[in-house]
This record gives structure tokens, C-alpha cells and sequence, in this order.
């Protein structure tokens, strides 16, 4: 008597095709194989890096060298100068106490 083994079908949850389990790909520790089929998972990865790679990449933040207005932009640039010197000297001030701690 021959048994014939049809290879179990799953469906992907994204495209919802049948598909064999071959198309799927498997989690190493847990060997349960994964709810998209291999395309879709790759389409979405694709879609997820060239949309964190996006060429209009706008700033959150503004560009101090941008910024046409003078004073504006003296301010601003003497507002960073004092924030990295307070934490330049924060630094420095944690290292002498880890130093004096050590001897």
C-alpha cells in the first residue's frame, strides 16, 4: 500500500494564500513556522527600509547654520556652545569624584 504525503498547506495572513510549508519561513527555537509567506515577509522588509531611508528625510530639529535671521541664530549658537560646556564640565566633574573614590 502506498501512502501518498501531500506536504501541509498553510495560509499566508497577508496575501491569504495557500501555500506549502516550504513558502513559510520556521523560528529556530520554537521550529512554529511563521504566519507570512517568505514574499511578504521580504516585501515588507523592502517597504520598511526604503521608508526608513526615504530621500525627503525633513529634520525634527532645526539647523542652526541654516537659519537666516542673525540674531536668532547667534542664540541659538550660544545656547549649544553652553549646553555642551555645563556637560563637559558634568563630565569632568564625575570623573574627579570616581578618581578621588579610587584612592
Amino acid at each position: 500500500m502506498k501512502q501518498t504525503l501531500n506536504p501541509p498547506i498553510r495560509t499566508c495572513h497577508s496575501c491569504l494564500r495557500e501555500l506549502p510549508a516550504e513558502a513559510f519561513y520556521v523560528n529556530r527555537k520554537t521550529q512554529v513556522p511563521d504566519y507570512c509567506c517568505k514574499e511578504c515577509r521580504s516585501a515588507a522588509s523592502k517597504k520598511r527600509y526604503m521608508d526608513s531611508h526615504s530621500v525627503n528625510d525633513t529634520h525634527m530639529y532645526p539647523v542652526i547654520t541654516d537659519i537666516q535671521d542673525r540674531i536668532l541664530r547667534m542664540e541659538l549658537i550660544l545656547h549649544a556652545r553652553q549646553v555642551v560646556n555645563e556637560s563637559m564640565a558634568r563630565k569632568r566633574r564625575r570623573l574627579r569624584e570616581t578618581v578621588c573614590e579610587e584612592s
